[in-house]
């Protein structure tokens, strides 16, 4: 026969000294139910990480922006330097094997510099594009891990969260991956509710956000849901 129980099996193998009790399915799944309905956010929080988040965007792609120009200069003046390098040659100022040589490293440069320059605005597009899929998926949590099934909630699981951890009083705590780790942070949520009230008070302000960044809101990774790390 089949029990519904989650088991630590450290302590079943007696691999260690856990004393926690084994617990009842539907008990955690309860329990993992209630910690995402705590964990949604309101539509006025939304609308206020939308705001501080996508300014932090902004901030950093006029900062990239004008990295490129500078990458781009650089390519103009190396492309400028490879035809000198060329005409030089032949004209029999530069050896065969020094032109390899700096036409070598002129390439590598070069490609670098193509990436960079042809990259920016890709990424821009990408990451604000995430932005909103996961403000949508962080607003509705709750209700969307409410209307699928079991094999959903725990792809869900892992995409919202690293760890479920089952806490001593049976309640359920998530530590969030990224980038939900940022949108689910009390800290982060009351930052963007001043700036938006500040914003409406003296108007729009910038500034640099602390934590956030791009690779924190492009990458989306979620690890095996656990009730309980044993």
């Amino acid at each position: 026969m089949i029990y519904p129980y989650f088991l630590c099996a450290g302590r079943h193998s007696k691999r260690t000294t856990c004393e926690r009790k084994s617990m009842f399915v539907p008990d955690i799944e309860a329990a993992v139910e209630d910690h995402y309905r705590r964990v949604q956010i309101p539509d006025h929080i939304i609308t206020a990480l939308r705001e501080l988040v996508t300014s932090e965007f902004d901030r950093l792609h006029a900062t990239a922006r004008h990295e490129r120009h500078a990458y781009t200069a650089e390519r103009d003046g190396l492309r400028d330097e490879r035809k000198k390098l060329l005409q030089a040659h032949y004209a029999g100022m530069i050896p065969l094997d020094l032109l390899g040589e700096e036409q070598e490293r002129t390439a590598r440069r070069l490609a670098f510099l193509d990436a960079q320059i042809n990259a920016g605005d890709i990424e821009y597009d990408q990451a604000k594009a995430h932005l909103e899929d996961c403000l949508a998926l962080a607003g509705d949590c709750h209700a969307i891990y409410m209307s699928i099934d079991d094999s959903l909630r725990r792809l869900a699981n892992q995409a919202f969260f690293d760890k479920l951890v089952v806490m001593p009083d049976d309640t359920v705590n998530g530590q969030p991956g990224e980038p939900f780790n940022i949108l689910f942070n009390p800290d982060v949520q009351r930052t963007a509710l001043a700036r938006q009230q500040g914003a409406a008070e003296s108007g729009p302000q910038t500034g640099n956000v602390v934590g956030l960044n791009n690779d924190d809101l492009v990458e989306h990774r979620g690890l095996e849901p656990l009730p309980k790390r044993f």
